[in-house]
């Protein structure tokens, strides 16, 4: 008997090794990869504006990063005594106009330089509802200012479409080698509504499928329907009934990992692995010689890796060890 639907996905053409950058933008799912990245030592920048939702506030991030260019005091807006930014996560707001500047250009700079070496970018879709604000046009967060502030609305495949085959075309002018991987968040956006999100995801789909037959560089990796169509249960979801449990992004990981990493690069993350579980280790006698021993021998793994794979970057875990 058969208990699920099984997602078919073919091995990628390119592959994704520890030594290629990568950077992932979008939703918070695209942020729930880049932790498992970065855990596992890959060379990763993520959402360099914070989480973005829509596709349009999503490429205008990335036209702004391309160009590395920078904001200025004309770019913010101020509310309840904190200077802000429309493009930006509220990670970014504070009361002093020149913090703020400071930390969305350092953001840019270095999201510039990492792009133009990348050899992966994840764009993850989340919403095709946008929200536009006068003078400022659509923008990616609404800052908890009030609703009747906004006008919303729904995007078309059209202007998505319209969009990003010039950005696409601006990215590959930038970097010729970079390969894109676009997803659609399987975080479902229950506040529009059901039907709404449903119109939602489907507006993306649309719109990715014809990007993707379009650019042979870019791809499509099926998070959405692992989640919707394999897993299917609530089961795989928080509490919020909206959000994938670890176990779901763990699952989807896997299969990512199945995609585009190839054997070195398997036989590689689990050696890490291995460190990582060691270091997060809380040991009842640390005192002990049984693991003094346990902990030589972790800084004698890491000092072999390092050999082979002097990039890769260990301090967090010596200092635990030690």
């Amino acid at each position: 008997m058969k208990f699920t639907t099984p997602v078919s996905i073919s091995e990628s053409p390119f592959k994704i090794g520890h030594d290629s950058p990568v950077m992932l933008m979008g939703s918070c799912f695209a942020e729930s990869i880049g932790n498992r990245l970065k855990a596992y030592k890959f060379n990763t920048l993520k959402n360099p504006f914070g989480i973005i939702y829509n596709p349009i506030s999503l490429g205008k991030a990335l036209s702004k990063i391309t160009k590395g260019e920078c904001y200025t005091v004309n770019d913010l807006y101020e509310s309840t005594g904190k200077w802000l930014s429309f493009d930006h996560h509220g990670s970014f707001s504070d009361r002093d106009q020149s913090v703020v500047l400071e930390k969305i250009n350092a953001s840019i700079t270095e999201a510039h330089h990492h792009l133009k070496d990348c050899h992966t970018l994840f764009l993850t879709f989340g919403s095709a509802w946008v929200y536009e604000y006068p003078d400022a046009g659509i923008v990616a967060n609404c800052h908890k200012l009030p609703a009747k502030t906004f006008a919303k609305r729904l995007l078309t495949v059209n202007e998505i479409m319209t969009y990003y085959e010039e950005l696409i075309g601006d990215l590959t002018h930038f970097n010729p080698k970079l390969n894109i991987i676009f997803t659609v968040s399987p975080v479902r956006h229950t506040r529009d509504g059901l039907h709404e999100n449903n119109l939602s995801k489907s507006t993306l789909l649309l719109a990715v499928n014809t990007l993707v037959e379009q650019h042979p560089h870019c791809t499509y990796f099926p998070a959405y329907e692992l989640v919707m169509d394999e897993l299917r249960d609530y089961r795989f979801f928080k509490e919020d009934l909206v959000h994938p449990t670890d176990m779901a992004i763990q699952y989807i990981w896997e299969k990512l990992g199945a995609c585009f990493f190839d054997d070195d690069t398997h036989t590689l993350n689990k050696a890490i692995e291995k460190i990582r579980n060691a270091a997060s280790h809380r040991p009842f006698h640390p005192g002990s010689e049984a693991h003094q021993k346990f902990v030589a021998g972790m800084l004698y793994a890491i000092e072999q890796i390092q050999h082979d794979f002097p990039y890769l970057d260990f301090e967090e875990e010596k200092i635990t060890l030690s």
